[in-house]
């Protein structure tokens, strides 16, 4: 999926960029929660609220699930490096994989 991850491939490299946004939705989805559930107390939101908290975290597992599995693969074969921070915007989480 293009929101979570962003692959490209070349003859030499394989390149997977992995974008920050769905774990900052995923953090501010728990703060919403935090907020309803300390403060305002309110079991209607709460019964919004996780649903779609867990539907979210159930996607975003299943679809990163295959290339994480590409990257484990490269970094047993010794062909992957790692660039940048899962916590940045400017510089997201990038995994470059050698195919030679």
């Amino acid at each position: 999926m293009k929101f979570f991850y962003e692959r490209t491939e070349n003859e030499d490299e394989v390149k997977i960029v992995l974008k920050p946004h769905s774990f900052f939705i995923m953090l501010l989805m728990i703060a919403l929660w935090l907020i309803n559930d300390l403060v305002l107390k309110s079991a209607p939101i709460a019964q919004f609220i996780m649903p779609i908290f867990i539907a979210f975290m159930v996607i975003r597992f299943f679809s990163i699930i295959r290339v994480q599995k590409e990257v484990l693969l490269g970094m047993k074969q010794r062909k992957a490096e790692t660039a940048g921070s899962k916590f940045s915007l400017k510089n997201p989480l990038t995994y470059t994989i050698k195919k030679h």
